[in-house]
């Protein structure tokens, strides 16, 4: 009797294709082919980091402050926020939430650029 195949998550995946790329392609590149490799390897973690954080939950908590529940989107929001109807006046603790938000979005996008500066992340 065979065993069953397990299927893997896409993080799992994500995972080991990290993992091999560093391990074994990364190191066995030529030199002019390093940072394209660099690249690739930059993608893929920030993939990862994408599957542990829900990018629509960030979104929507910071439109939940502004917003009904479930209306709204970041482009209004900013159009909002530029044209003035919307500022620290007329939602107390704007500027905190959009700071949090930026700080969530960097922790995915680029957590050097925060450890960099001694940010918590």
């Amino acid at each position: 009797m065979s065993q069953p195949h397990r299927k893997l998550g896409a993080d799992a995946l994500l995972d080991l294709v990290a993992e091999a790329f560093k391990s074994e392609i990364g190191p066995s590149l030529p030199a002019d082919k390093r940072y394209l490799a660099a690249m690739i390897g930059n993608a893929i973690e920030i993939a990862r980091r994408e599957f542990a954080v829900e990018e629509e939950a960030l979104a929507f908590r910071l439109l939940d402050h502004v917003y009904d529940d479930g209306d709204g989107t970041v482009l209004q929001l900013a159009r909002e926020i530029r044209s003035g109807a919307v500022n620290d006046a007329t939602h107390p603790g704007l500027r905190a939430q959009l700071k949090a938000h930026l700080v969530e979005e960097l922790k995915v996008r680029n957590p050097r650029f925060l450890t960099g500066r001694g940010a918590k992340t």
